[in-house]
């Protein structure tokens, strides 16, 4: 591992379990995650988008997520994961739902973040993250505790599967799960 993303993890490690969203992005402008060396976790799917996993601890996550045009998430939360996202290159559209008193969500606000930005991730984001554009779209993820769980939504009932992260694959891959 480059020595720099290697400094930039142990950094991650000295960070508090529980960090809040803005300490994470704090510390990432500090050390200039931006610009942190990725390339060799670069890597696209024609399948869907794909997760490849830097590094996981029983602390932290730090992930590359790769979407080529036209490819999106699930809606998701991130289950007890707060994090930040860095984009590294590309446009990434956030849109944001909300939970309805009946349990349906609906959508609140629609995103745009461009290369050098940073979305947050709180313990109430329900979202979808897409690349419409026509450039790939790769994002530097970092989540605190590691991202083993979320609830995948849909917009047609309240019915909820449970994505669990399977870490035995560096590429992150989940599992679906009716629940």
């Amino acid at each position: 591992m480059d020595i720099l993303l290697k400094n930039f993890i142990d950094g991650l490690e000295s960070l508090p379990d529980k960090p809040h969203v803005d300490e994470l992005k704090q510390y990432a402008v500090k050390m200039n995650g931006v610009q942190l060396p990725i390339e060799k976790y670069v890597s696209f799917s024609d399948h869907g988008y794909k997760r490849n996993i830097i590094y996981a601890s029983s602390k932290c996550e730090v992930t590359v997520i790769c979407y080529n045009k036209g490819q999106y998430t699930p809606i998701h939360d991130h289950g007890s994961s707060v994090g930040i996202t860095i984009i590294q290159g590309g446009t990434m559209t956030e849109k944001l739902f909300s939970k309805q008193p009946t349990g349906m969500i609906s959508p609140s606000l629609t995103s745009r973040y461009h290369t050098g930005e940073f979305a947050c991730v709180h313990l109430t984001t329900i979202h979808r993250v897409s690349n419409v554009h026509t450039a790939g779209l790769v994002t530097l993820n970092i989540y605190f505790p590691p991202l083993t769980l979320m609830n995948l939504y849909n917009l047609k009932n309240t019915q909820v599967e449970k994505w669990v992260a399977d870490y035995s694959h560096r590429e992150g891959a989940g599992k679906c799960q009716k629940s």
